[in-house]
């Protein structure tokens, strides 16, 4: 899917990917994905059936992808594997899906944990509500994107996707340092992206004026905001009059908390929905303006 597009609009005729002969089966170094995030469990039966098909339907392996941020990563990690310096990194997920190749996603989702199977309950817990948050994020990344201007809904998409990242790398395995971190992030998402992921963990507070990185912000402010429900209305008309709207002057504060609220029910929706709807019809669905209409 590319990705958050409508089937029914942009669906691509599907797209084989190619299955070339390796003379050495064994897993050469570069070749698996270096830092492994687990998985959320639905996507592994469904994006298993998609791949086994002769011809991989590229929108709805895209979908199923889109809602699992440890599975975008992994997948992304694949497509760049052998970016060269210089080279601009693959981050449509339909092409991710043909860049990284059939077998070698196959493999990833033989080997990457789940996120609803640990021995520690806190850790699934934990792991779960960052997996759920970051779709909800992401929803709402592609929402301001396309309302906002200035930034391409899909990649703002990735940029709510991937802002948990370092959070979930963090309570997958506690000894992944983010000096180890870093070189992965950085040799498989573009800057843009990479500065949007880190961005909960900078210290600086000078207003972005990258507007995806704004838009990843206000996204999470959003989301901080609804974690209070008793105060919700006072901490949307302060991010509304907050430093993130610097590349978007033209629109008052009036129009900025309308705006939010409108954001407030997509958020919902996505939380709501997540788990309960095929991916490729909740992908369609964010294209809306009311999804949950």
């Amino acid at each position: 899917m590319n990705f958050a597009a409508p089937v029914r609009l942009l669906a691509p005729p599907p797209v084989a990917v190619k299955r070339e002969a390796d003379p050495n089966p064994a897993p050469r170094p570069g070749r698996s994905a270096a830092l492994v995030l687990p998985l959320l469990t639905r996507s592994v039966p469904l994006l298993t059936l998609l791949l086994h098909d002769s011809a991989v339907d590229l929108e709805l392996a895209g979908a199923v992808i889109g809602l699992d941020p440890g599975l975008a990563f992994g997948t992304l990690q694949l497509a760049n594997r052998d970016r060269g310096e210089g080279d601009d990194p693959i981050w449509q997920l339909p092409l991710a899906v043909v860049a990284a190749g059939s077998e070698e996603l196959q493999r990833l989702l033989q080997l990457a944990p789940r996120i609803e199977v640990s021995g520690e309950a806190g850790k699934t817990g934990r792991l779960s509500r960052l997996a759920e948050s970051a779709v909800a994020r992401a929803s709402v990344a592609h929402l301001l994107a396309r309302e906002l201007g200035g930034a391409i809904p899909r990649k703002s998409y990735l940029a709510g996707l991937f802002f948990e990242l370092p959070d979930m790398a963090r309570h997958t395995a506690p000894a992944i340092s983010q000096a180890a971190l870093l070189p992965a992030m950085c040799h498989t998402l573009s800057a843009a992206l990479v500065r949007a992921a880190m961005a909960g963990k900078a210290d600086d507070q000078e207003p972005p004026r990258d507007p995806l990185l704004a838009i990843g912000l206000i996204a999470d402010g959003l989301l901080t905001a609804m974690a209070e429900p008793a105060s919700l209305s006072a901490s949307l008309e302060e991010l509304a009059a907050g430093p993130f709207w610097h590349c978007w002057t033209a629109i008052d504060a009036g129009q900025r908390t309308f705006l939010l609220g409108h954001c407030c029910e997509l958020a919902r929706w996505a939380r709501a929905n997540l788990h309960g709807m095929d991916p490729w019809e909740f992908m369609a669905r964010l294209e809306r303006r009311n999804p949950w209409e």
